[in-house]
């Protein structure tokens, strides 16, 4: 082997380095970002412009020391400023620890080199005529070990962030940058090693670990050490984000609990109105019968002009067949009234179904409040919703369908969240629809989902209702 081709053995060594780099970086999206958010092919493409600028930085003939940490930097924030800002927090984040886990390999290989030259020296037998050829290929073969090394770590690093980040959990930007403080000092560290590794001097050569040996053993264990840390910093960040989470599911339940209850004490006293007015009436027709039997029309007319019945179930537009639906329902359409908005309902609860009337009260409750809310961001003239449920064979199935501004907010999971002003906890207020989808899924159904243009339609299906 030449000179000529162990140069061009250097350029493609330092080209797999970058191109395995941008791999990693994707698969760190993938691990953090849904594809929802962005599809596997953004994502891709992505990395290879990340990737292609570091290429380009590379083979430049003029020292680009930095330069792609910060093009790639920016053309990232720049990207999902543009595609999606909600996301820029795990983007940001992510660019670090990316950053991060070379410089945890960076450290560990320099040990290896270090190793590698020591037995290349010491296997050298200069006296042969093809020393120099020989060393090349010692070279190539060292670089290649330095590669697959890389590509080991890589697989090893990205295989405990996603044991850890089973589920894409939303972050918010004081996390990302938490998390992110830990991933620029060790940066920051890694970095200034990497300076002082072989330093030049006016007679020689300065090399680090010649002149500190104890550092072969130091800086593995630094190495160690920071992706221990890491880890534990996601794993920490993993456990607040679902404890947070399991506290948010907890309180809405509680509200869904309160809510119904109110509903039922609402409808328990309904209906001991309807008893009364039902005693009061009785007693009111027997004075009107003996009116018409003993011949005094005049007295039976007056007497049913002045009669004050106060009928309470006037403004129960809707009947179900169960007390409970009824309220959720005639409140939603009192509710949609005063919106100026058009309440169209074609729903039968006759019985529970096999299905409790709670749950289902919540499922109604959480989709008319969703569609309430929808409409609410509209003209009045555009307003309407839509519900229909019916028993089909085994099935019970709810459409609710409601126009809306075509605007979809989602999270960083792409599920769809309410937009609804948030308190200052941060915390989101408001029903959604994750209750429903944790309902169906108790009942082994499924909630499906559409928007097209200005109409939006929640389908929810329970199984096991009885006939």
């Amino acid at each position: 082997m030449s000179e000529n081709d162990f140069r061009i053995v250097e350029q493609f060594y330092g080209v797999m380095i970058i191109l395995v780099r941008g791999f990693f970086f994707q698969a760190l999206i993938n691990t953090f970002v849904s594809e929802e958010i962005m599809d596997k092919a953004k994502k891709m493409a992505l990395s290879i412009v990340v990737t292609i600028e570091g290429i380009i930085l590379f083979v430049l003939p003029v020292k680009t020391t930095g330069a792609w940490t910060i093009i790639s930097f920016l053309t990232i924030l720049v990207v999902f400023f543009f595609y999606n800002k909600k996301v820029m927090p795990h983007i940001f984040f992510v660019y670090f620890l990316w950053l991060n886990m070379f410089f945890v390999w960076y450290i560990a290989n320099v040990v290896l080199s270090d190793c590698l030259s020591d037995w290349l020296i010491e296997s050298m037998d200069y006296s042969r005529p093809d020393a120099l050829a020989f060393f090349y290929k010692k070279m190539l073969f060292n670089m290649s070990l330095e590669i697959v090394f890389l590509i080991g770590a890589f697989i090893a690093i990205y295989y405990c962030i996603a044991k850890i980040c089973k589920l894409r959990r939303d972050m918010s930007w004081t996390e990302a940058l938490f998390l992110s403080i830990y991933s620029v000092v060790s940066y920051c560290i890694a970095y200034m090693i990497a300076q002082v590794m072989v330093v030049p001097l006016d007679e020689g050569v300065f090399v680090l670990l010649d002149e500190k040996r104890n550092l072969r053993i130091a800086l593995p264990i630094l190495a160690l050490l920071i992706f221990v840390g890491e880890m534990t910093a996601i794993a920490t960040w993993q456990r607040y984000r679902r404890l947070l989470e399991e506290d948010l599911l907890l309180q809405e339940q509680v509200q869904e609990q309160e809510y119904i209850r109110k509903k039922v004490e609402y409808t328990e006293k309904y209906h001991d109105q309807i008893r009364t007015l039902r005693h009061d009436m009785a007693g009111k027709l027997m004075i009107l019968k003996s009116f018409l039997e003993n011949g005094k029309y005049n007295d039976a007319s007056e007497f049913l002009s002045e009669m004050d019945i106060e009928l309470n179930f006037s403004s129960m537009k809707f009947s179900t067949g169960n007390p409970v639906t009824d309220v959720v329902i005639n409140e939603a359409a009192f509710q949609a009234e005063k919106l100026g908005c058009a309440f169209i309902c074609d729903f039968c609860f006759a019985s529970d179904k096999g299905i409790s009337a709670v749950d289902m009260g919540i499922v109604l409750n959480n989709l008319l409040d969703n569609a309430l809310e929808a409409v609410s961001n509209i003209l009045e003239e555009k307003r309407y919703i839509k519900l229909s449920g019916k028993l089909k064979d085994n099935f019970f199935l709810i459409k609710v369908e409601n126009s809306f501004d075509g605007k979809v907010n989602r999270g960083i999971d792409g599920r769809i969240v309410s937009r609804k002003k948030e308190s200052e906890d941060g915390k989101q207020h408001g029903i959604g629809l994750r209750s429903v989808m944790r309902i169906a899924d108790k009942y082994l159904g499924t909630t499906s989902i559409k928007s097209e243009a200005t109409v939006f339609e929640v389908k929810v299906m329970f199984q096991g209702a009885a006939s």
